[in-house]
């Protein structure tokens, strides 16, 4: 028999059933029935309607799109499951993210093409500022050091002589012209070969380009992000002094050593233990440590699931002291502490 049923025969049908309607709108809040009528009622007479919110009240979805526009502009700029902004996001080239799996393609074409001969017109060097079989880079180099320059001096006429890759003798005003003019100029030239190479090598040098592109694109996402989340890293390398990261700080050193099991969790692509795992040095015994706790986490999360509930807190056996294995604030002997470890 219903609820309904029984209270209709104690109650008015109408007021019964209003009751059972109110009792199944109630099981949809979380949490329920842990909460006793008095203070459900207490909290029902405390809240609040939309009342005078007119732009609220007349709402016909429940998400209006200029909020999903805002959301998706200025939050939703990550790389995660809907846009979602992961570890990676942030500061992912710090552990190679891209990079690591981009860089070796940019190598690879490189070496291809120049076994390939594609590159000699420009990195050809035959050993000497003088020879005639020197590419435009090689060229550009002796040039650097007035190896062509009257004097030796750069800011004097610069004379690039005639190679197997080069035109000349073509000479300039100073190393500056015989780089940026237009037509002879070192740069002209190179430029001229290396659209030959991206046409005659298309497919190969697009692999290169994807891969360069992709790497300079995750570091404007994270120089973005940062910026967006308002983290400002500094000039760490240039100026030490003045850098808003503090090196081997101890304190941040047992912040992120306490949260490391949590920080395991996070297991998603491009996540916070992915992140960790990348940058974690594994020939040593500090960064298999971080490792090891990051899956001791996993692991600990696994057994809770399950209802096997762990505690990692280590007791000193050698003192007569309180035990930290949720044994609360009694003193025990040693050998009641000792009894107590689970190994």
């Amino acid at each position: 028999m219903t609820t309904y049923n029984t209270l209709k025969k104690i109650i008015p049908p109408d007021q019964a059933l209003a009751n059972q309607a109110l009792s199944r709108s109630l099981r949809q809040v979380k949490d329920i029935f842990r909460a006793d009528l008095p203070g459900v009622s207490e909290a029902v007479s405390n809240l609040e309607s939309n009342k005078d919110l007119d732009l609220i009240n007349a709402l016909a979805t429940p998400i209006p799109t200029v909020v999903t526009d805002f959301v998706g502009n200025t939050l939703a700029t990550g790389t995660g499951p809907g846009n979602t902004v992961t570890t990676n996001d942030i500061i992912g080239i710090a552990a190679g993210a891209t990079v690591n799996s981009e860089l070796p393609v940019v190598t690879t074409v490189v070496t291809e093409l120049a076994n390939l001969g594609a590159l000699t017109p420009l990195t050809a060097n035959g050993g000497s500022s003088g020879s005639a079989v020197n590419g435009i880079y090689t060229l550009m180099s002796y040039a650097l050091t007035g190896a062509y320059s009257s004097g030796g001096n750069v800011a004097n006429s610069t004379t690039i002589p005639n190679t197997t890759h080069y035109a000349g003798p073509q000479t300039f005003g100073d190393v500056d012209l015989a780089f940026s003019t237009a037509g002879t100029g070192l740069i002209a030239v190179a430029n001229s070969y290396i659209s030959n190479i991206a046409t005659t090598y298309a497919n190969l040098v697009n692999q290169a380009n994807d891969a360069a592109n992709a790497c300079a694109q995750q570091l404007v996402l994270n120089v973005d992000n940062c910026t967006a989340a308002g983290i400002d890293i500094g000039n760490v390398v240039n100026d030490v002094a003045n850098a808003n990261l503090v090196a081997n700080s101890v304190s941040t050193a047992l912040g992120l050593a306490s949260q490391l099991h949590d920080i395991g969790l996070d297991v998603s692509e491009g996540g916070a233990a992915q992140f960790f795992e990348n940058i974690a040095n594994i020939t040593n015994l500090t960064g298999q440590a971080v490792i090891a706790s990051m899956r001791e986490g996993r692991n600990i999360a696994v057994l809770n699931a399950v209802g096997i509930q762990l505690d990692t807190q280590l007791v000193d056996v050698n003192a007569n002291t309180t035990v930290a294995n949720n044994l609360g604030n009694a003193q025990y002997s040693v050998a009641e502490a000792r009894a107590n470890i689970v190994i």
